[in-house]
């Protein structure tokens, strides 16, 4: 386990659960990762429940807001900045769209929600007493943040200029994209693979057994989008849409 008290300008940091279901999606989630979880009240209603691994915050999921409504349920990635208000207008001035303009989230940071230039939306996070994940990488717990989209070039100008990533072409067709920071390996790009899916960011999950947390999803209801499958350097992996539709995937590295 890699754990965090900080987390670099530019890095992933976080990821909440927009759901239809709260309850269903507790129960789902807690039993194929072994997440505890703790429901905080929202002001002004609903609740955000924080979930939990060896103690250390890992991820969390709160009811649809009002302006969700409508929307298919998903997973939101957050992207640790200095200054939420400036990236946002940053990312407007680069193609993006705000979606949500800087708003203070209580005393634990402040953050906005963007659209890149493709319509991929994420959020960016200034911490202020909570910096996001406490800890990532080992099962569990967050591992992995990807883009599909339909024009790669598009997205891939926006994000090296909004946060400095150098583009890194993987495998041997190069048809990956894998944004770096350094040597850091931060996400990765790739073509959208199904007509008529919208862009979007998503995010895996390590697993001890992909198979298993396959065979679960399913049996609650789910579906797979992608089977497991191995892949080389990388390990094996799936894509699965939980019972109320929202997409995320599972891997198991090579060296795990």
């Amino acid at each position: 386990m890699t754990e965090f008290t900080k987390h670099e300008e530019g890095t992933f940091s976080w990821a909440d659960l927009s759901t239809s279901d709260l309850d269903a999606a507790i129960a789902l989630y807690t039993d194929l990762f072994g997440w505890d979880v703790d429901k905080e009240d929202i002001p002004g209603g609903g609740v955000y429940a924080m979930f939990r691994l060896n103690g250390k915050d890992v991820a969390a999921a709160g009811g649809q807001r009002e302006e969700e409504k409508g929307m298919p349920p998903h997973w939101n990635v957050y992207v640790t900045v200095a200054d939420a208000e400036q990236k946002a207008k940053e990312a407007e001035s680069l193609g993006g769209t705000i979606l949500a303009p800087a708003f203070d989230v209580m005393e634990y940071g402040r953050m906005a929600v963007i659209a890149d230039p493709t319509g991929a939306v994420f959020c960016v996070w200034e911490p202020k007493t909570n910096i996001g994940a406490q800890a990532m990488g080992d099962p569990g717990e967050l591992a992995w943040f990807e883009l599909l989209t339909n024009d790669t070039a598009k997205a891939g100008t926006f994000y090296s200029e909004l946060f400095g990533y150098k583009l890194q072409p993987f495998g041997d067709d190069g048809t990956y994209t894998v944004f770096m920071q350094g040597e850091t390996q931060i996400g990765g790009m790739m073509t959208a693979p199904m007509e008529g899916v919208p862009n979007y960011w998503g995010l895996y999950f390590a697993a001890e057994d992909v198979d298993k947390v396959h065979e679960k999803v399913k049996a609650a209801g789910g579906q797979a989008m992608m089977e497991p499958t191995d892949m080389p350097e990388v390990g094996r992996l799936a894509v699965l849409a939980d019972p109320q539709g929202a997409a995320f995937g599972v891997i198991k590295g090579p060296n795990n």
